[in-house]
């Protein structure tokens, strides 16, 4: 069951059987006009996946006309298009600004929701996390989608994240995201009711021993003896302050660079109240993998959706380092290459979209920033990077393109190739292919000469020809293209292995 999507979640979940899943915990964009500087390809989905910045544009047009049309076939959608024609006059039907870009926010979550709300069981449950900006309109989605009956608690995540910079903003700081919490139905779901132990001033009153080393306390008046190991502890509220930030622990072995990445440990805690061992556990957002790993070492199933194949790196190297997991073995990955066998699969089905998502994907295995579908100016990746040289004491940009040709290649390819280089005062240049490289094409890597960096010569033009060398071990890709030390490929951040036996820090009643 376990399983990895990498493509857009509101196709992939509409292929999805109904009544599927047990829970959906997911971490969504926010509405927060954040950049994260890693825009993928050029299509709505990939760049809103690191852009939190939303405009009232065809793409929000088309969407929600495509949920006017199911509101005709569906209740749900029915719900749905009320509801956001109800924030249209809140929102004055505004095409520019902020409110608009609400509009457009809501138009891309709204659609997803309600596929969501499709494919969980009868008594499932959803965690939506969200900043306040947007947790307010979100939830009047989720009371049309979901009822407003089915609303089960708005949780509040402390983040407690005052800063001496920040104490300079003229106003309150930040210091909270929301989780809201719905069920499909009113009647029958899981809730595992947690128990935080209890503190220390009041474990101090069970001063009395019993012959068996039993702690006590008997000093309440017409009460029986109460001893310590029979109490359960704190109930968890709807407040969760005990759960820290990656901004209060920054030094985290748990973080693995990705921009939005939240700590396990919060979604273990939404797992284990609201599913059973054995359930199926969904995040349409599964970003790098945190609600994944929280099932897993909880012995849930799991299934991941994401549009970005930056995303998947790190997803795929945490399931290994924490529980020895390997792709096509323990678990499948759909729209994303784990070997040559499926990389000539992905090509043969002869989609365009796949051959793209795959150039997408080879370019990035340099932390290139792959080029738009089309008018892509005749390379498929760039970077600019800075470089430091300490014989002349200063900074130096350089550029770094990126061909990917995954039919045989032709010398033809690779000269036009090289006058993209030279037209982009290129540094260096990486013709990634499928098939070997010709002889005339290497004395043509040799005609374009050698780019120095600190007293050392990198080929300009190089050749990267993919292969299973690849994907049994992916440092490989350093012996193969020469690189300053600033551009050399470094392998994802390990993550620290999971033990069955370690404990998660909260008692479950």
């Amino acid at each position: 069951m376990n399983k990895l999507y990498f493509g857009d979640n509101l196709e992939i979940l509409r292929e999805m059987e109904d009544t599927r899943v047990h829970l959906i915990c997911t971490d969504p964009p926010f509405n927060s006009g954040r950049d994260y500087n890693a825009i993928i390809g050029d299509s709505l989905a990939q760049k809103k996946t690191f852009t939190d910045t939303w405009t009232w544009d065809t793409a929000a047009q088309d969407a929600r006309a495509d949920i006017e049309h199911r509101a005709y076939t569906s209740d749900t959608y029915k719900a749905l298009d009320n509801c956001l024609k109800g924030y249209d006059f809140v929102l004055q039907n505004a095409v520019s600004g902020s409110r608009s870009g609400m509009r457009a926010y809501l138009a891309f979550m709204g659609p997803r929701l309600a596929e969501m709300h499709r494919v969980l069981t009868k008594n499932g449950s959803i965690y939506l996390h969200c900043d306040p900006t947007a947790s307010h309109y979100l939830r009047g989605v989720m009371d049309a989608i979901f009822g407003a009956d089915n609303f089960r608690r708005e949780i509040i995540w402390n983040l407690k994240t005052a800063s001496d910079y920040k104490r300079q903003v003229n106003g309150f700081i930040r210091g909270h995201d929301v989780i809201l919490y719905y069920t499909k139905s009113t009647g029958a779901f899981v809730f595992n009711k947690i128990f935080q132990p209890h503190k220390p001033e009041y474990i101090r009153r069970f001063r009395k021993v019993d012959p068996h080393g039993r702690h006590y306390r008997d000093d309440r008046p017409n009460s029986a003896r109460q001893y310590l190991d029979k109490t359960r502890g704190v109930a968890l509220t709807d407040v969760w302050s005990d759960i820290m930030s990656f901004q209060q622990n920054a030094t985290s072995t748990e973080r693995l660079g990705y921009p939005t990445q939240k700590p396990r440990f919060l979604y273990e805690r939404m797992i284990k109240t609201s599913s059973n061992k054995g359930d199926i556990v969904l995040d349409p957002f599964c970003g790098s993998g945190t609600t994944i790993d929280a099932a897993h070492t909880l012995k849930r199933q799991w299934i991941g959706i994401d549009i970005t194949i930056l995303a998947l790196d790190p997803m795929r190297q945490r399931l290994k380092d924490r529980h020895k997991l390997e792709p096509s073995i323990d678990y499948q990955i759909d729209g994303y290459p784990t070997n040559m066998q499926e990389v000539r699969k992905l090509l043969k089905e002869g989609d365009k979209r796949k051959y793209h998502d795959f150039s997408n994907w080879a370019v990035t295995r340099f932390g290139l920033k792959p080029t738009k579908d089309v008018g892509d100016g005749g390379h498929d990746g760039v970077w600019r990077m800075t470089l430091w040289s300490p014989q002349v004491m200063k900074e130096t940009n350089a550029r770094i393109l990126a061909e990917v040709k995954t039919s045989k290649p032709t010398l033809p390819q690779v000269r036009a190739f090289c006058q993209v280089m030279n037209e982009n005062n290129a540094a260096i240049g990486i013709f990634i292919t499928l098939e070997p490289i010709s002889a005339g094409m290497r004395q043509q890597a040799e005609n374009m000469g050698s780019f120095t960096h600190n007293g050392r010569n990198y080929p300009r033009l190089q050749f990267w020809q993919i292969d299973d060398t690849y994907f049994e071990n992916p440092d490989s890709i350093n012996t193969h293209v020469r690189l300053p030390v600033e551009w050399r490929i470094r392998p994802t951040r390990k993550s620290k292995r999971h033990f069955d036996a370690q404990q998660t820090g909260f008692l479950r009643g």
